[in-house]
């Protein structure tokens, strides 16, 4: 273990260490430049494990400094404008589709509403059906909640309009039922029936039927 001490001493004939007072020591190892002696208590000895953690920090800083000159270097050789133009020319085109989405759902929402609003009318063809959604659609009527502000009572005008009236189907209320007349009197051309009048008979005429019939009451008067 000690081994390497042995130069330091040297050895006498019989191979044995020479005995050395502490200053001879002292010679000895000053004159010895490959053998260097510390005092572990001062700190003046790194044992291996914490010798190769620096050696291993050491080379990842050496990589990381490696790894970051070459980053600052690729910025360098970056257009810097024409990155943040890129970049400008992204922002804007998302700005714009989602403009563009907003409005195209804003569109089919008041289109659904307007054909939820003539589906209240009776047109009397599809053409005039279309006419009148036209005009409507120009007129440019506010739009909250789902109501077009103002175009009922635009429709309410277009229905008493010579110019469009046509296009609309009225339904006319059934007429009320007319009151019930007393019947009639039925008259007939057929006089009522007259009692016969009782002729008299004559004389021989009785005594005839007294004869077919001699029970009967025959008057002779």
């Amino acid at each position: 273990m000690y081994d390497y001490l042995k130069a330091l001493f040297g050895t006498d004939e019989n191979g044995n260490p020479v005995a050395l007072t502490f200053e001879q020591l002292e010679q000895a190892i000053a004159a010895n430049k490959e053998l260097k002696l510390v005092n572990l208590a001062d700190g003046g000895y790194v044992s291996k494990d914490k010798f190769d953690a620096k050696e291993t920090e050491l080379t990842g800083v050496k990589q990381q400094l490696a790894t970051a000159n070459t980053t600052i270097q690729s910025y360098k050789d970056m257009d810097i404008d024409g990155i943040k133009q890129s970049a400008a020319d992204w922002e804007k085109k998302y700005n714009d589709d989602t403009a563009a989405l907003t409005a195209k759902l804003a569109e089919q929402e008041q289109a659904h509403s307007l054909d939820m609003f003539l589906g209240g009318y009776k047109f009397t063809s599809k053409a005039a059906k279309d006419g009148i959604r036209a005009a409507i659609v120009g007129k440019k009527f506010p739009f909250e909640n789902g109501c077009f502000i103002g175009a009922k009572e635009y429709m309410d005008g277009l229905m008493t309009n010579d110019d469009y009236k046509g296009a609309f189907v009225v339904d006319t209320p059934p007429a009320p039922p007319a009151p019930e007349q007393p019947p009639k009197p039925q008259f007939s051309d057929q006089h009522p029936q007259q009692p016969q009048r009782r002729t008299k008979k004559s004389l021989a005429e009785l005594m005839a039927m007294k004869n077919e019939n001699p029970n009967a009451a025959i008057n002779f008067d």
